[in-house]
């Protein structure tokens, strides 16, 4: 996995959370929580995006793969606004999955 396929994978869960939030009612406390989260996990995605790696270490490809692993396991359930606790809590759990995968590619400095 390169260091482009790690930020469109962020971006595609971006994408999933701006649809997500659009189908909320505005003022919706869920609506608010999960738009925190979709801030950080766009400010993550822009600190990525500015920063050079090198792709070819264990230590990056190893990350990516976590990283690559939660998103598959909640693919699919961030539309599910009949269930949003659950939606907060994969939300949560990728943008924990990014935080981890940024520390350990050394992304926070």
């Amino acid at each position: 996995m390169t260091k482009l396929e790690v930020i469109r994978m962020i971006g595609d869960m971006l994408t999933e959370i701006d649809v997500t939030v659009g189908s909320l009612v505005p003022g919706d406390p869920d609506m608010v929580a999960l738009e925190d989260r979709r801030r950080l996990l766009d400010a993550r995605q822009l600190m990525l995006s500015r920063q050079v790696f090198d792709e070819n270490t264990p230590r990056f490809q190893e990350a990516a793969s976590r990283l690559r692993a939660v998103n598959a396991e909640i693919e699919g359930t961030i539309r599910r606004i009949d269930h949003m606790s659950a939606v907060l809590q994969n939300v949560t759990r990728f943008l924990d999955a990014v935080t981890s995968f940024m520390v350990v590619v050394g992304a926070f400095g």
